[in-house]
């Protein structure tokens, strides 16, 4: 039987769940009081020791990783692909993933996230994504007289 911890973390994926419960807790809550002050720490780059195997994973330049999150980093042409996790499992803020763009890609990029459509659709790990793109967006937040 396997247990729905919340929505796409079970028993079997939540790393968590290998770890006793008084520490899974005091884990947790460090976590939250990392993200509540936003001193994250420095960005660490990990090498990934299966690139180029095949399968998704072997796409994966690198990881990036702090005190909160890691940040699988994939070229697929005209972007580059930020797969954002953290130990909780816990989503993102906007500002978490501005910052986190900002930080890895630079201030000036666009970054996206992307809804699929359902068939597509891919949910095996609590993980977010970004998409910094390399052209422009042809719309912006901004109306056509704003921008001049």
């Amino acid at each position: 039987m396997t247990v729905i911890l919340k929505q796409g973390v079970t028993k079997k994926t939540s790393p968590l769940m290998n770890v006793p419960t008084k520490e899974r807790k005091r884990l947790i809550a460090r976590e939250r009081k990392i993200r509540r002050t936003g001193q994250w720490g420095e960005w660490e780059r990990l090498e990934n020791p299966h690139r180029f195997k095949s399968g998704w994973l072997g796409e994966v330049d690198h990881v990036r990783r702090n005190r909160v999150f890691s940040v699988l980093v994939r070229d697929v042409g005209t972007a580059i692909h930020l797969g954002i996790s953290s130990l909780t499992g816990d989503r993102p803020s906007f500002h978490e993933m501005q910052r986190i763009k900002n930080d890895l890609a630079g201030p000036n990029a666009t970054g996206v996230e992307v809804y699929p459509p359902q068939e597509e659709l891919v949910d095996d790990a609590e993980m977010f994504h970004l998409w910094v793109l390399f052209a422009p967006l042809p719309f912006s937040l901004f109306s056509k007289e704003q921008d001049q």
